[in-house]
């Protein structure tokens, strides 16, 4: 493969694209259960025009070269701050959940290094639920990841934890919620053992933060997570995933503003000038930050609560749909995501995934024990609810008389 010899017009390769696209799994239409978080059309348009408008900016520059680019990050920052009940806080924009989780590690080595207390091989603990994003980020700063075991009800097992707790340790880790079964961790326990120990804890929200607050909000049962709970001290929050900003926007908050201090990488000795990031990246796409600012005016407070409340209601009415066809929730998902497995019967799953598969639908596959398959709901899947049931029993009668069973084991890692 080589570059064109020669410049290609502009139409022959926006058709070429088009033409491309024909190949991937139709998310539009509700048929892919991860990696997309569509809305409409409408709400499509609005993100390319948003992130168009800004797309030469760089976010590097956000304040005195590109003051508007600094007033979106401050506004989309501080609502999210407001949602989750501490305005006085701090944060920064980010790439994605991984970034945020980089960021939220590093606040915890920085803190105690500047403390004076950091130990050799300092060590971190997260429950076996979180996400691998945790692992990324120990590898890159020399940390040490402890895994520990969940409870029956796929949440962390808050025993297990202080049991892994040792003087090395220097962060604890909960989800809101976790990405393999939709359930939230004992967040005001996990964050109170923090505290007892004098740990740095670390709330993952990045599929969570941009859901719970607004079904709260309308009278949901949520468990507390947030900036509420006593000892937590950073939160990752992704705009991208329910907030329905453009991929490539993320959250890392900061119960204090001294801690996102400590965490900015600063070089004032360079020969070009002082260089200072509070983020991993150092030029960063404006466009994101734009789309980011641009969709939560679209929706609002008001519109995040309909359309988050009409998720839920439409995840209800999925997993009776896979309860009817015979299979099994695991744990209990509080919000718009989920995990089943079989039921009474010794059907494979991944064989009813390749069985869904060749129906046109995109089901995701975990490796979990027992196997699983997962659902990641967004408002294009909320009108497609009874023809989705109807083809899972179909494929899932298949494959009971067939006795079928499948290579296929997993799906990816997803990503962020």
């Amino acid at each position: 493969m080589e570059f064109p010899e020669t410049p290609l017009a502009p139409d022959a390769i926006l058709a070429e694209l088009r033409a491309a696209g024909t190949e991937d799994v139709r998310w539009d239409e509700g048929r892919l259960f991860s990696l997309v978080y569509g809305v409409s059309d409408e709400h499509e348009r609005l993100l390319a025009d948003a992130y168009g408008s800004y797309i030469s900016t760089n976010g590097l520059g956000a304040g005195v070269i590109f003051p508007s680019l600094g007033r979106f990050e401050r506004e989309v920052i501080g609502g999210t701050l407001a949602m989750l009940h501490h305005p006085e806080g701090a944060g920064s924009i980010t790439s994605g959940g991984t970034e945020s989780i980089v960021m939220g590690m590093r606040a915890a080595k920085v803190a105690r290094r500047a403390a004076g207390t950091l130990p050799d091989r300092p060590e971190v603990i997260a429950p076996a639920s979180a996400h691998p994003a945790f692992e990324k980020a120990c590898e890159l700063m020399d940390l040490v990841l402890v895994r520990t075991p969940l409870r029956a009800d796929t949440t962390a097992d808050v025993e297990a934890v202080r049991a892994a707790i040792t003087p090395r340790t220097i962060a604890l880790v909960g989800s809101a919620p976790n990405y393999p079964f939709g359930t939230v961790d004992d967040v005001p326990a996990l964050a109170a053992l923090a505290a007892e120990q004098g740990l740095h804890f670390h709330t993952d929200a990045c599929v969570g933060g941009f859901a719970l607050p607004w079904l709260e909000r309308a009278g949901h049962a949520v468990p507390r997570f947030d900036f509420r709970v006593p000892g937590v001290t950073t939160i990752s929050a992704d705009v991208h995933k329910y907030g329905f900003a453009a991929r490539g926007t993320s959250l890392i908050l900061y119960r204090t503003r001294e801690l996102r201090r400590l965490a900015t990488f600063r070089l004032g000795t360079w020969i070009g000038g002082p260089y200072v990031t509070p983020t991993l990246a150092g030029s960063r796409p404006g466009g994101a930050i734009a789309a980011a600012w641009a969709v939560t005016r679209y929706f609002g407070r008001r519109g995040y609560t309909e359309v988050h409340v009409g998720l839920r209601e439409a995840t209800l009415r999925y997993m009776d749909a896979v309860r009817a066809a015979g299979f099994r929730i695991l744990g209990e998902p509080v919000m718009s995501l989920f995990a089943f497995a079989a039921g009474n019967d010794p059907l494979d799953v991944n064989a009813v995934a390749d069985a869904m598969l060749a129906r046109g639908w995109a089901i995701m596959r975990q490796p979990t024990a027992p196997p699983s398959l997962h659902l990641l709901l967004t408002p294009r899947h909320v009108p497609i609810t009874d023809r989705f049931a109807r083809d899972l029993m179909a494929a899932a009668q298949e494959v009971r008389e067939s006795g079928a069973t499948s290579s296929v084991t997993a799906s990816y890692t997803p990503p962020r």
